[in-house]
Order: structure tokens, then C-alpha cells, then sequence
């Protein structure tokens, strides 16, 4: 059930209005189960297995959270839990390339082995809505409470209410527990949490539903045929799709926080202003916040952090982004792309400790050719995520750097558009004091503003991107 349906918006409107008319106690016990309702509409074989995972996790928490091995084997089974449903083919992909199995390459001759072998008919792999998202979640539950960092006790429900959350089902932001813990107990919206709510709801339907749906008509077409289209098409494409990225996201952590915000919570912020950075770490600290934060906290620091030295840092970069670029998915260009990050933020790294410097102090000029710098390697890596394999992406590239002919990029004009509306929403994060309007300003503009989005709406239900993941 996409957040832009027809159907999700008569599923909300309902849960809202039952919500607000329950006392407190009942609110959560509510939410759970319109939450569940949600995620049974993916499919409801899901829900129980969901059901089963969380339950497992309450019980290796109740009973055995003193014991020494208690981190390994909770972490543990959450991550077989993922990678399973995630990883199956790709591993299979590797035992088959490595002891030259090509049966094992090819998805459907593998399901076709296995059915045979297990006697059942149609088996598949199929992936679980939002299992990334949630395993994530449950691994800091696991290890703030073993640390100490969650005090209170967690019984089933309060587990629950922090997995079973449907605003960010989807795609996040990745909660903390205690991001969220205390506001299940007593929501309380005010009036201007209902503006803000129902303001940040617009601007994620403005972003998602209206301006990178115009603009995907584009840049989807040359990912189609990366080969027909020219080198300066090729990088139109890797700059817009940067854009593209920031504006899909963003918008549906817009949404989901704006939803949250009309449900009484307060969800944490994923983006301010990434493209503003100043350097390849600035980038990760201003992109998909909660899910830099929780790589910075779970893999990074504890495989030693910046504590041992210079080449220990790069060493734990390149792990904890490797393993961060895997986690986007199932393929080799993940794990790439994951790798190259590590790599540019070691050498950033690198060059800080050891006071390297490339460029003379020149007012400006640094920044600005930091700047260009950063921003070009960023952009052609992300090439990435839309080709589908490692070959294509090189092809790609190499189309980029000899500036080779072919077909222009098509229809430019709704990504300029694009690009100047990423600028107006990353001066308002970077600069949120500037455009602070008063209560009675964003109430009197609200309605007009919806009655506009409405009216620019297409037909049809655009998926987002990042729900992939």
C-alpha cells in the first residue's frame, strides 16, 4: 500500500480519527494493529514471520540478557534473518561461481532445483517489506539494552510498538528506541503539531509525487539503454539522478515524519541539506542521517572507531561501508559502491591526520574545487545503483571520461526545475531560521498550498526508490 495511494489515504484518515477518539492506554494497542493491518496488505505470510521475529527478540531479551553470549547469538539470528531473504541468490550466485555450478547463477533453474529437492512446488526467495529497516531497528534495541543505554523493562507490547510502526515502514528513518519509547505512552498533538504534520505531508507528496516523477521520465530513460546515449547524457543523467535520489527520500521521510507528527510523534530528521557539504564525511553526516548515525554507532566505533590510528580508521571505513553498501542490496555494485565510500572518506581521513594538502589556501578556491571534486565522484559512483552490473556501470563510466557520441539527454527542462527545487529545500534545512513562518502565517497558506499539490498530482502511484532497500 503506497503512501501516494487512494487506499492508504482512506486506510490513514481512518486509524487518525479511531486513534484520537481512544484513551492513551489503548492508543498503542491500536497503532500496532493498524500497523499490522498495513503491513498484512504486502502480504499477510509476512506479517506472521514478522510476528515470529519479534517475538523471538522479546524472548531472548527476557531470558537471557545477563548471559554472556546474549549479543552474539540475538545479533545473530537477526542478521541470518536478513541475509537469508536478502542474500540467498547472491550467495548462491558465488558458491556457484566459485566451485563452477552454473545452476546456481541462475535463479530459476535454482528454484526449479530446489523445488524438485524439497518437493515443493513454486519455492522462491522472496523478500520481506521493510526486513532491512527492521533489522536494523532491532539490532541497536539489542545492543542498547544490553549496554544499559534502555532501562526500562521490555515486554512484548513495547517492543512491538517500536517495530510496528507503520509511518516508517517503508523506508524509515531508522528508529532508535529511544527516539520514540515515551512517546507511546501519552501522544499528545497540539495545534501546531498538526500544521507542521500536515505541512510536512504536502512537501513530501510536492517532492516525491510531483517533482521527481516529472524528472524520471528522463533520467529512466537513459538508465534503459546506458549504451545508446552520449558522455555528456551519461552525466546529465549521474547529476540528476542525485537529485532525483534527494528528492524521492527525502520526500518519503517527509512524509513519514509529517504522519508521525499527526499521530503525536516525533520522528527523528534524515536529511539536512546533503549537497551543501564541504567535503566527502560532511556529505555523510548531512544524507539518510539515521542510517549514517546507526553505521557510526553499530559498526564503525565498535570495530574500534578513530582509537587506533590512522590506517586502523581507513581500515574500519572501508569495513563498516562495505558492509553499508551490502545492505542496500543483493549485488556486487552495492558492495562496490559501499567500498568506494569507505575508500574516499579513509583517503579524506588519510590526508587530515597526516596534513596533506593539495591545494594552497585560497579563499574560495578550495571550497569551490573541494567542492566540484566531491561532488563529481559522489555522483558518478551512485552510477551504481542503476546499472545492472558491474560491466555496465564501467561502460558507463568510460562513455563519461572519453565524452563519447550518441543521443543527447532527453527533455532537460523538468530536471532544471528539479535542481532549482533541491535548492530551495536545502537552503531551508541548512537555513531553517530564514523561512520559520509563524503559526498563523502557515495555517492561512496550508489549504492553498494542498488545493495547488492536489491539483498538480499525476495519475497512478509512483513507487519510491529507496523502498527497495
Amino acid at each position: 500500500m503506497n503512501f501516494t495511494s487512494l487506499e492508504f489515504l482512506f486506510f490513514f484518515c481512518v486509524v487518525f480519527l479511531v486513534y484520537w477518539n481512544l484513551s492513551d492506554p489503548w492508543k498503542k494497542y491500536f497503532l500496532i494493529l493498524s500497523s499490522a493491518l498495513f503491513y498484512a496488505f504486502a502480504s499477510w505470510k509476512f506479517l506472521f514471520h514478522l510476528i515470529a521475529v519479534v517475538t523471538i527478540n522479546w524472548a531472548l531479551i527476557r531470558l537471557f540478557l545477563s548471559k554472556k553470549w546474549f549479543l552474539p547469538v540475538s545479533i545473530g539470528f537477526n542478521v541470518l534473518n536478513l541475509a537469508f531473504f536478502k542474500y540467498f541468490y547472491f550467495f548462491a550466485d558465488l558458491v556457484g561461481m566459485f566451485f563452477g555450478i552454473p545452476e546456481f547463477q541462475n535463479k530459476i533453474n535454482l528454484d526449479g532445483i530446489l523445488s524438485k529437492s524439497l518437493e515443493w512446488a513454486g519455492f522462491e526467495v522472496v523478500l520481506p517489506l521493510t526486513i532491512s529497516y527492521y533489522t536494523f531497528q532491532f539490532i541497536s534495541l539489542l545492543v542498547d539494552k544490553k549496554k544499559g543505554v534502555i532501562q526500562e523493562e521490555l515486554g512484548f507490547f513495547k517492543i512491538a510498538s517500536f517495530i510496528f510502526l507503520f509511518p516508517v515502514m517503508i523506508a524509515g528513518p531508522i528508529l532508535r528506541f529511544g527516539d520514540v519509547s515515551s512517546q507511546f505512552d501519552s501522544p499528545k498533538m497540539e495545534k501546531e503539531d498538526m500544521v507542521d504534520g500536515l505541512w510536512l505531508v504536502v512537501i513530501g507528496l510536492f517532492k516525491k509525487s510531483i517533482v521527481s516523477v516529472l524528472m524520471s521520465a528522463s533520467i529512466f530513460q537513459v538508465f534503459a539503454e546506458t549504451s545508446a546515449f552520449s558522455g555528456g547524457a551519461l552525466l546529465s543523467t549521474v547529476y540528476f539522478f542525485a537529485i532525483y535520489l534527494y528528492l524521492d527520500f527525502s520526500g518519503l521521510t517527509d512524509l513519514a515524519r509529517g504522519m508521525g507528527k499527526l499521530l503525536g510523534f516525533t520522528l527523528p530528521q534524515n536529511f539536512k541539506a546533503p549537497f551543501f557539504f564541504n567535503g566527502f564525511g560532511d556529505f555523510w553526516r548531512r544524507w539518510h542521517l539515521t542510517f549514517s548515525f546507526w553505521i557510526r554507532d553499530y559498526l564503525y566505533i565498535p570495530l574500534g572507531g578513530s582509537r587506533s590510528g590512522t590506517f586502523r580508521t581507513c581500515f574500519n571505513y572501508l569495513v563498516a561501508f562495505g558492509l553499508g553498501g551490502l545492505w542496500h542490496g543483493a549485488n556486487l555494485n552495492y558492495l562496490l559502491w559501499g567500498g568506494l565510500t569507505g575508500f574516499y572518506l579513509s583517503i579524506e581521513r588519510a590526508f587530515k591526520d597526516w596534513n596533506i594538502k593539495l591545494m594552497p589556501e585560497i579563499p574560495y578556491v578550495k571550497r569551490t574545487l573541494t567542492y566540484l571534486f566531491v561532488l563529481n565522484i559522489y555522483s558518478i559512483s551512485w552510477i551504481l545503483f542503476f546499472t545492472p552490473d558491474f560491466g555496465s556501470a564501467v561502460a558507463a563510466v568510460q562513455r563519461i571520461f572519453v565524452w563519447a557520441p550518441g543521443v543527447n539527454f532527453p527533455n532537460m527542462e523538468p530536471c532544471i526545475f528539479a535542481l532549482l527545487v533541491a535548492i530551495l529545500f536545502h537552503s531551508a534545512e541548512e537555513w531553517p531560521e530564514k523561512f520559520k513562518f509563524s503559526l498563523k502565517w502557515k495555517t492561512v497558506l496550508l489549504p492553498i498550498v494542498w488545493i495547488i499539490v492536489l491539483l498538480a498530482l499525476p495519475s497512478g502511484n509512483a513507487d519510491f526508490f529507496y523502498g527497495q532497500f
